[in-house]
């Protein structure tokens, strides 16, 4: 049985985050330098070097539309002096649009910019470009929205992109919609090549728009993937990039609990909505390195709609990102009961049959305590405390180590053929406290 559990954390683990391509790696969009209504749309790259020592890296142009690992590893290799700046003009050959990969010493920072440049060569408007890196890269079957595209009277226009950062070949489900909430034309369905990047110029005239504002695209790729926007006018003073949007799925502000200097993390309302696809959440909690806690509480409500088909359901876990499992709670619906993984070995606490319905609310508090030394599980059904698991705690260094401690819903995916994910499950108010010890 703690095998197979185990198999569940793992696989959680394997597949919380989104690994780039390779390290030290990162991807500038809408490489351009093509004439657009009468200016010339240049993408331009700072590199800097804040370390002493002077540091390599390599720069590849990626055409739009063509295999980025076809050439992998070729590029132009460049040198930064330390606490120096290198700016490359122009990434992009003439008359192109596509994506530039930067590699290199992980020292380096980089920033971009787009200029549209008029014909006596004066910068006519500019725009500051994201750069893809590891922390905007979106997950794979994830869901972004472009906000605020628009095809106006006064001459602006809306290009839309999206890279597929992978080593494989993807695809996307794009949707369109108006302010009021109708979806223009019908959705698109594309492929991309691997490490490739798709542009549309001018999307809303192609989407048989004639004059629209505030518009909406909604994409969803099966690979680790980047959308965006830019909305100019040709030729004249106006250039933005859109990139995609963020939900209101939490509060970013750690409070300050009951003890002075607890950390506490809150997401209210729904905060994961089971779906196939979409079927993890997890959330990271900003503990301060060397700080020694010695309570976390986590407690949620959660909405159980029906038990998986497989023999259990994977719901929560409390872990560090050494591979230290705290506590993980599956629910076996077919008997109707929990199952606490306690994070070692053939280590497990049992609960009753009965007490897990479907169609039914619950609110669920684990006191993970280092000063009992152990953990306790309340299972409150629809207001009525109906179950009570507890057992002695494995792991007493309720601290970062240099770590990061996270707390994780639902499931990814089918693990060890038995463990799946809550569908239709909801996740909601949650809150997390980690009381410092004294």
């Amino acid at each position: 049985m703690r095998r197979s559990t185990s198999a569940l954390i793992g696989f959680c683990a394997l597949l919380a985050g989104v690994v780039p391509a390779m390290a030290g790696e990162v991807y500038v969009p809408f490489a351009s330098n093509r004439l657009v209504g009468g200016a010339t749309y240049q993408t331009k790259v700072w590199v800097s070097n804040p370390s002493t020592a002077a540091r390599r890296f390599t720069v590849r142009f990626i055409n739009q539309n063509t295999d980025g690992t076809q050439g992998a590893n070729t590029g132009s290799e460049l040198s930064v002096p330390g606490g120096g700046t290198l700016l490359l003009g122009s990434v992009a050959p003439n008359g192109s649009l596509g994506m530039v990969e930067i590699s290199g010493a992980p020292q380096l920072v980089v920033n971009a910019r787009i200029d549209a440049i008029g014909g006596n060569g004066n910068i006519l408007s500019s725009a500051n470009v994201p750069v893809v890196a590891l922390g905007n890269l979106l997950k794979a079957k994830s869901t972004a929205h472009i906000q605020g595209l628009e095809l106006t009277g006064r001459g602006t226009i809306s290009d839309f992109g999206i890279m597929n950062i992978s080593n494989a070949g993807t695809q996307c489900t794009i949707k369109a919609y108006r302010s009021n909430g109708n979806q223009i034309n019908q959705t698109s369905v594309i492929t991309l090549l691997p490490l490739s990047e798709r542009h549309f110029d001018n999307v809303l005239s192609v989407l048989g728009e004639t004059s629209i504002s505030d518009a909406r695209v909604e994409v969803t790729c099966d690979k680790p993937f980047f959308p965006y926007a830019a909305v100019f006018k040709p030729g004249g003073p106006e250039t933005d990039f859109v990139t995609s949007s963020y939900a209101l799925d939490g509060d970013l502000i750690s409070g300050v609990g009951s003890t002075p200097g607890s950390v506490v993390v809150e997401a209210a309302g729904i905060y994961l909505n089971a779906t196939p696809g979409n079927s993890f959440k997890q959330y990271d909690i900003p503990l301060v390195d060397g700080v020694r806690y010695k309570k976390a509480t986590v407690e949620f409500d959660l909405f159980v709609d029906k038990f998986p088909a497989g023999i259990f359901a994977g719901v929560t876990s409390l872990r560090r990102t050494d591979r230290t499992l705290f506590y993980g709670l599956i629910v076996r619906g077919g008997r109707s009961k929990a199952i606490l993984d306690m994070g070692v070995t053939d280590d497990i606490v049992d609960g009753n049959s009965g007490p897990w319905k479907e169609k039914t609310n619950y609110h669920l508090i684990f006191e993970y305590d280092t000063v009992t030394g152990r953990l306790v599980f309340k299972t409150i059904r629809e207001g009525t405390l109906v179950e009570t698991l507890s057992g002695p705690i494995n792991h007493p260094d309720l601290l970062t180590n240099g770590k990061t401690m996270r707390v994780d819903f639902g499931m990814t995916g089918i693990a060890d053929g038995a463990y799946f994910p809550p569908i239709g499950w909801k996740y909601s108010n949650l809150k997390v406290t980690f009381e410092p010890a004294d």
